[in-house]
């Protein structure tokens, strides 16, 4: 009974000074973290795999693998800029910020999902003869991924529009 009192006694003496919490987390934020974490760390693995096959290429087929390279890390830049601002969002001060960054969220998901799209597009233009097995598994690896981080991000963009007007047409 004793240590119930000292209990509520510490409580009483440690309530004013709690903050009250500004961010919030919208339902389906995590998951969307989440989701495009695990993409990260695909990315990652893929790098380490072309780097390697980059390394140990002949000279004339370095050119296609630096290109298939800097195209993947390129797009990544703006996955990765998303999960900046998802992440942000949450710990935004005031609703007035929060606003902001959800609306930045929303426009560069639009810029994130076409570039996706345009990367995807372009390694399956250019996609290897069938004889480079390794090149080819690399590639069709990397729009596979661009593939499952358009649908994560089609579900962002779907989450921001429910709360922010989207024009129909983005």
């Amino acid at each position: 009974m004793a240590l119930l009192v000292r209990l509520l006694w510490l409580l009483v003496i440690c309530v004013p000074g709690l903050r009250p919490a500004h961010g919030a987390e919208r339902m389906g934020d995590a998951s969307l973290v989440h989701a495009l974490q695990d993409h990260a760390e695909a990315v990652n693995a893929l790098e380490i795999d072309i780097l390697v096959l980059i390394e140990s290429a002949p000279d004339e087929n370095r050119f296609a693998l630096y290109r298939t390279y800097n195209e993947l890390m390129g797009t990544w830049v703006q996955v990765d800029l998303l999960q900046s601002l998802l992440e942000l969002s949450s710990s935004a001060t005031t609703s007035s910020v929060e606003d902001e960054i959800r609306t930045n969220l929303r426009d560069h998901a639009r810029f994130a999902l076409w570039d996706l799209d345009e990367t995807r597009m372009r390694l399956e233009r250019d996609a290897p003869d069938a004889d480079r097995h390794e090149y080819s598994r690399i590639n069709e690896s990397i729009r596979a991924l661009l593939s499952e981080a358009e649908i994560t991000i089609s579900r962002l963009l779907a989450d921001q529009c429910v709360h922010f007007q989207c024009a129909s047409d983005p």
